[in-house]
């Protein structure tokens, strides 16, 4: 959806910036010694703008017998200068898309290695000699560092292998760090009451680890918002990254000790699923187009927010390409999407054009589900 829209500025951006070299192309000459028809020359750059934009619609070159050589040529290098920025920027986005995925586990890796420089900082913090007189005293019985939770993902070299592959670390930010501890931990009475003790059962442990997890790295605004500069997507993967992080902690009480969460359980399925979605979406825009346009009788289908019209394209692509997934499925997830990042009546409005779209697909023969997707789940 993100990429979409991201596709959906850039081709408005390219568009104008084609009009703005045929507008160039048709300015008086204010070097020339001879005289400027400044009336032709702004008639010339309408219809050179006019034709350019129907190449856009129809996504063919200008034709009009009526039209000057040089308005034709402005039109059509228009068109190619559009089409040229445009492919670049789909395959551009296409490549971020997938990249943007891999850094939700990035994210994540990122997450468990805080924790570990966060135990370090503590034992550091705790074996100096020498404080500021105005600090206030903090009982230093054990640290974040003595957690076994905390040690248990300092020790696991499949953390550290997979840090290196992806290039992820805190030495460059160990002040951040610092301030973190500072700030946010040693401030906090739950953090407080832990090292009052000088030992701990693996419950309190747990309990602690997941404690600085979930309030304190996930939801105080210091720690918060520096991962939000770190990562621009942040506000949309924490959620995620917070599954797989707690899905880790509470592993190092297991039979099997502490296992990384893998990203996806199948990230070459996961993978085609993205690149299939983008590219036939994109591929049959002008199909899923009139869709619309037949189901919004009583809309402007131009009127509709953009939003809206990339999330139902979407959910319909879903729909006619993916056999295996059920249709009450797509038609809930795409509503989730709506609600969360379009307008507060988004909701109900993809809800209702999709519920109707479905039923004509299927009843049309269009809509064909199998395997799993034939489940029900009204």
């Amino acid at each position: 959806m993100q990429a979409l829209y991201a596709l959906k500025q850039a081709e408005f951006s390219n568009q104008q910036m084609a009009l703005d070299g045929i507008n160039d192309l048709f300015q008086p000459d204010l070097n020339s010694m001879l005289p400027q028809d400044k009336r032709q020359l702004e008639g010339y750059r309408k219809l050179a703008s006019l034709l350019f934009e129907e190449t856009i619609k129809t996504n063919q070159p200008a034709k009009d017998d009526d039209a000057p050589n040089k308005v034709l040529k402005a039109a059509n290098d228009g068109f190619v200068f559009y089409q040229i920025r445009t492919r670049k920027d789909h395959q551009h986005l296409a490549q971020m898309l997938l990249k943007q995925v891999n850094g939700i586990y990035d994210d994540y890796l990122r997450v468990m290695l805080l924790l570990v420089e966060l135990g370090h900082a503590a034992s550091i913090d705790s074996e100096r000699k020498y404080r500021d007189v105005d600090e206030t005293p903090f009982p230093f019985e054990s640290t974040l560092n003595d957690n076994t939770v905390i040690q248990a993902l300092a020790e696991h070299q499949p953390l550290k292998n997979e840090a290196l592959r992806h290039g992820i670390s805190w030495t460059d930010d160990l002040g951040f760090v610092r301030k973190a501890l500072r700030e946010v931990l040693k401030a906090d009475e739950t953090y407080r009451a832990y090292c009052e003790q000088k030992t701990h059962t693996a419950d309190e442990d747990q309990a602690l680890a997941q404690y600085v997890l979930r309030t304190l790295i996930f939801k105080h605004e210091t720690i918060r918002d520096h991962l939000a500069e770190i990562d621009l997507s942040w506000a949309e993967n924490s959620e995620v990254v917070r599954g797989l992080a707690i899905r880790t902690i509470k592993s190092a009480q297991s039979p099997t000790g502490l296992q990384l969460e893998p990203l996806t359980d199948d990230w070459e399925e996961d993978e085609l699923f993205l690149n299939t979605l983008f590219d036939n979406s994109l591929k049959n825009d002008a199909d899923y187009e009139q869709l619309l346009a037949d189901q919004l009788q009583n809309w402007d289908v131009e009127r509709v927010a953009m939003l809206d019209k990339i999330i139902l394209k979407l959910a319909v692509c879903e729909l006619l390409n993916f056999p295996n997934i059920p249709v009450k499925v797509t038609i809930n997830e795409y509503i989730e999407l709506a609600k969360a990042y379009s307008t507060p009546k988004s909701g109900k409005f993809v809800n209702g054009i999709l519920d109707n779209l479905s039923e004509k697909l299927q009843a049309s023969g269009r809509l064909r589900k199998s395997g799993r997707g034939l489940l029900d789940n009204k």
